[in-house]
């Protein structure tokens, strides 16, 4: 199988295409236009290669053919991104199905002053995604292809050059602005492209700018309010520093004042001190023989005082050399009793040694005793082979009751499924008695699933954002059944037994229960707008005058939701009902007010449909004949259908008493299997401790060689053991008599001690009793010299108090000094010596007092005002500042978007002025209407393009969006517009896709004829149309070409052999001659 490409006729430029870097300039085609395409397991294709024509190309074919498929090579090919496309997004997604790689060849017109075309080639690998590409046959990267189409004004991601299929309806959303940014990049020179982005960045800089002025505006004012706040603490808080400042100078002169004083005070002192000590000079040279044997005696009292201190020093230390001797008798008693414990517990070890080792012998006796009793053989395999037998029997009883089980379920199963069966027989039993019932059970023979959905429901009705409503037939009735086949006959099937929702969210909750979750197949309709919202085309007067006795909504009722939404379905409110039919009178009036377009009178009911675009008279009508309707009837209860029921109900009462006969029989086989389980399960359970029990004493006696040879180690330990504490024991005696030796000695040492102790008291108590006496003697004389000497000691104490105040008026002075030299060395002295003369420190004081309580009185509320005053100066001066500078930069933005915009409106202006009157022509050839042009705003992000369309002659000028116009407008629009921009083209190809499909036979032949002329024309850039089928009778010109693809798994391999449209054409002909 080979899918093949073929064209219409022969290709005047084939031996033009390069091989290896050839040479080539194919007249016509302007620099980056398509020459050739050629692709290999792509998409549907298995090889085939296109060659193209410089002006207009018509590719058609059946759909699935690989129209389609050239436009993706177009774009994959030239390096752009699958996005382009809307369709598959991973490149390994275009390679043919079966293969693992696909390639695309295009070979590109060359610009002027290079020797050969481009010839760009794509491989595409489908493990890993993989793309190389190359250009003339040498690798080369994306970005430098890139490069190469941009250089090119290749523009495949611009919607107004390169539309493929599945973009026409993205075109068509695109936005006003969006518009203006394709169709620059289309149709405008690069300088103008550049300028716009200039303009918009400018603009955004000025309106940063302007936000940033506005701002520091703002903060200005924001500063000087909050300064002015604060200018009455500021008065207080500066009238403050004044009086503070005044107090620190008093308090400076306070300083010199006080040292002034000091000075002449530490004077005055000096003067008493040489005074005082003349006079005591005096009185010591006047009573100095009296003295003289007082200090004598005193002499030899101190002399005495010596010796007694002395020896009450060696009393001390005998007494310290005693204790330490004692200490010593402590520690050694101390030592003797430690090393008397350690013996003794030395010997209850030596105790306990004989103990283990006695026992390990008995030990290693016993266990060579039981090594000698072999034990009974134990075959583990067997004890296993056994055991498995028994679980075999156990999991084959498993099995049975497995199935068993299985099948009690399926009893239980069978059993509800009767059970809920028998309860809805009953309950359509019982609702054959009402009419609700009636229509139940109706639906349930019509639509099971719907009855489903609405059981489900009842049940869940609470767990919605708003109330759903169940089946119109169930929860809307008609007021007068004589209306009732009227209003049934403009209903459809899905009408009586939709859902009725009136949120999205509840939709999505409801789709996915009944849709995902039950399976069923019910529909499910949305109601988002009130009842009121849907009025009544006519009055009821003038309805009455045509023969109405109302609208369908008089006669029908329901939950506002419900019949809102069949408003919105059938259009309920516009429909209107009658019991006789209309005269032919009153049918021409109907025609003629056009408002009526559906009603039902007598038993026809009538659909009136008018084609506005067709004119006045384009109205057709279709008349039916409708039948008694099969809901809301009111009936008699169907006696056939209740005994039918309760045969049913008889038939499942007998199925089920025969279920329950099975089930017990199958219950008991159950007993029996859980019975012989049980009893398996005790055999494997008694053989596996039988084992375990063999298992154990067999493995006891293989391992008491080793314990043997443990107690024999442990044995030799305890004897190695008690052998030491033997030794030690000795050892300990040794340490106990030389313990008991040393305490005698220091026990001796003691003693001799305690001797030296009475012999220095005896030497104290001697020196003690000399000294009482000469002390005795020194007190007689001093009182025979009494009076001279208190004479002495207030001299005495009087220079000391002299010498005191001295001392201390020094000190005063040199306090003063220091404060009163670091004053003066700070201020003018004279000028400070002259404030302090004549002043003392009391009148310093006072001044301080006055200025304080000045100072007390000054009360700030804010105590922090002055600095923050001195701040928010600060930061307004640094404001204005940068206000300046930023009325500076705004000014010169002004100037350059001024500049800027001078060059670029008036070239837009232009440019759209082409294009506008290229379009309004087009539209003019089709006998409608439409203009383009630019919607200008302070802000360059939104200037756009403004279409404005006119396709009936009794309407205006309309925006072009998705809501005015149909589709086929849409198309005739998007069309003329392609072309409108197709002679300003500065991209050297344009691809439109399938844009002809939804327009009516009129627009499109008119559209055909404007794109021949128009991509037709000499020096306009290349022109792809793609559409799978054009009308017959089509203006063709020289200079396109139409490609016909032929190509599936049925066509020969030969096909574009067989194919000959030259030879088509001439067969053509010959018949069109004969006729």
């Amino acid at each position: 199988m080979s899918d093949q490409g073929s064209s219409s006729e022969p290709d005047p430029f084939r031996n033009l295409r390069l091989r290896g870097g050839e040479a080539s300039s194919a007249p016509g085609f302007q620099p980056g236009a398509i020459v050739r395409v050629k692709v290999r397991n792509f998409v549907t294709y298995e090889e085939a290669e296109f060659f193209l024509g410089p002006n207009l190309n018509m590719v058609i074919g059946p759909n699935g053919t690989g129209k389609s498929s050239l436009v993706c090579a177009i774009c994959l090919g030239l390096g752009y991104s699958p996005i382009n496309l809307g369709r598959a997004t991973q490149f390994s997604e275009y390679v043919k199905h079966g293969k693992d790689e696909a390639e695309i060849e295009i070979e590109l017109q060359r610009k002027p002053e290079d020797e050969e075309n481009y010839v760009v080639g794509l491989c595409i690998r489908r493990e890993d995604n993989n793309r190389r590409y190359t250009l003339n046959g040498q690798r080369i990267g994306h970005k430098e292809l890139m490069k190469l189409m941009h250089s090119l004004r290749i523009q495949i991601d611009n919607l107004c050059q390169f539309l493929p299929q599945d973009k026409v309806a993205e075109f068509a959303a695109l936005t006003p602005i969006e518009l203006l940014d394709k169709t620059l990049h289309a149709a405008a020179p690069e300088e103008m492209i550049q300028w716009r982005a200039e303009l918009k960045e400018l603009f955004q800089q000025q309106k940063e700018n302007q936000r940033n002025s506005e701002k520091t505006a703002e903060e200005i004012k924001r500063l000087k309010s909050r300064q002015a706040n604060l200018q009455t603490d500021v008065d207080k808080l500066r009238e403050k520093k004044v009086i503070q400042k005044e107090l620190e100078e008093l308090h400076k002169l306070r300083m010199v004042v006080r040292y002034d004083v000091a000075r002449q005070k530490f004077r005055e002192a000096k003067v008493r001190k040489t005074e005082t000590a003349r006079s005591l000079k005096q009185l010591e040279r006047s009573v100095a023989p009296a003295f003289e044997a007082v200090n004598k005696k005193q002499d030899y009292a101190s002399n005495v005082k010596l010796v007694v201190t002395d020896r009450k020093r060696r009393l001390q230390a005998a007494e310290e050399a005693a204790d330490a001797a004692a200490e010593r008798v402590e520690a050694a008693n101390t030592t003797a009793q430690q090393v008397a414990m350690s013996m003794d517990q030395e010997k209850k070890n030596i105790v306990e040694k004989k103990q283990k080792i006695s026992a390990a012998r008995k030990t290693i006796t016993h266990l060579e005793a039981q090594y000698r009793r072999t034990p009974p053989e134990f075959d583990a395999a067997d004890w296993n082979r056994r055991i498995r037998d028994e679980n075999h029997k156990l999991r084959e009883k498993d099995a049975e009751a497995e199935k068993v089980n299985e099948e009690l379920r399926q009893f239980d199963n069978k059993r509800r499924e009767i059970a809920d069966k028998f309860a809805r027989l009953k309950t359509a039993r019982d609702g054959l008695d009402s009419q609700e019932g009636q229509l139940l059970n109706h639906l349930r023979r019509i639509d099971a699933d719907a009855v489903r959905g609405w059981e489900w429901l009842k049940e869940n009705k609470d767990g919605f954002e708003k109330e759903v409503f169940g089946p119109p037939v169930l929860t809307c009735s008609v007021k007068d059944k004589r209306y009732s086949d009227h209003i049934q006959s403009m209903l459809q099937k899905n009408d009586f037994v939709c859902f009725t929702v009136q949120t999205k969210e509840d939709h999505k909750k409801l789709s996915d229960q009944f849709y995902r979750k039950m399976g069923l197949s019910v529909t499910i309709r949305s109601s988002f707008h009130p009842l009121n919202t849907y009025r009544p085309p006519l009055p009821r007067e003038e309805l009455a005058n045509l023969g109405f006795e109302g609208y369908v909504t008089d006669y029908f009722d329901g939950p506002e939701p419900v019949l809102a939404m069949l408003c919105a379905e059938r259009k309920l409110h516009a429909s209107a009902v009658s019991l006789r039919d209309v005269s032919d009178e009153q049918f021409d009036d109907i025609l003629r007010g056009e408002r009526l377009n559906q009603f039902a009178a007598g038993r026809k009911l009538y659909r009136i449909t008018r084609r506005r675009e067709y004119g006045p008279g384009a109205v057709s009508t279709r008349v039916q004949t409708f039948h008694r309707g099969v809901f809301w009837t009111e009936q008699a209860v169907d006696a056939p259908e209740r005994a039918e029921i309760e045969r049913q109900m008889s038939e499942i009462n007998a199925q089920g008493r025969a279920l329950v006969d099975s089930r017990n029989e199958k219950a008991k086989q159950k007993r029996e299997i859980d019975d012989e389980r049980e009893k398996i399960q005790a055999r494997i359970d008694e053989l596996q401790e039988q084992k375990n029990q063999l298992q154990r004493e067999y493995t006891k006696w293989q391992g008491l060689p080793l314990k043997i040879e443990t107690e024999k180690k442990a044995l030799e330990a305890a004897q190695t053991a008690h052998a030491e504490a033997l030794a030690r024991a000795l050892e300990m005696e040794k340490q106990l008599d030389k313990a008991i030796l040393d305490k005698a000695r220091a026990a001796l040492h003691h003693h001799k001690q305690l001797s030296a102790i009475r012999e220095a008291r005896w030497a104290l108590l001697e020196a003690q009793l000399i000294l009482m006496e000469a002390e005795s003697d020194v007190g007689v004389l001093k009182a025979k010299n009494t009076e001279v000497t208190q004479q002495l000691e207030e001299a005495r104490r009087e220079l000391m108090v002299v010498e005191d105040e001295l001392k201390r008026q020094r000190e005063i002075a040199a306090e003063a000094q220091a404060d009163a030299v670091r004053v003066l060395d700070e201020a003018n002295p004279d000028e400070m010596r002259a404030k302090a003369a004549g002043k003392t420190v009391e009148d310093i004081d006072q001044a301080i007092q006055v200025q304080t309580a000045k100072l007390d009185l000054i009360q700030a509320s804010n105590p922090t005002a002055l600095e923050e005053y001195e701040r928010y100066a600060e930061r307004i001066k640094d404001a204005e500042t940068q206000q300046e500078r930023q009325n500076n930069t705004l000014a010169e933005l002004d100037a350059h978007i001024e500049e800027i915009k001078s060059q670029w409106e008036p070239k837009l202006d232009e440019l759209v002025g082409e294009i506008n009157d290229a379009f309004s022509y087009n539209f003019e050839q089709i006998s409608c209407a439409g203009e383009v042009a630019v919607h200008k705003d302070e802000d360059f992000d939104k200037w756009a393009i403004e279409i404005r369309v006119k396709f009936r002659e009794n309407e205006t000028l309309q925006r072009l969006d998705q809501h005015r116009q149909s589709g086929g407008e849409r198309a005739v629009s998007t069309i003329f517009y392609l072309m409108a921009l197709q002679s300003m083209a500065q991209a050297p190809f344009r691809v439109v896709d399938e844009i002809n499909q939804g327009m009516d036979p009129r627009n499109e032949r008119m559209v055909h004829e404007r794109m021949v002329e128009v991509a037709c024309r000499e020096h306009t850039s290349q022109y792809f149309l793609i559409t799978p089928k054009l009308l017959s009778g089509l203006r063709y010109d020289e200079r396109m070409r139409v490609h016909t693809i032929v190509s599936g798994e049925n066509v020969d391999e030969r096909g574009t052999e067989k194919m000959d449209f030259r030879r088509f054409a001439g067969i053509q002909r010959r018949l069109t001659g004969r006729a």
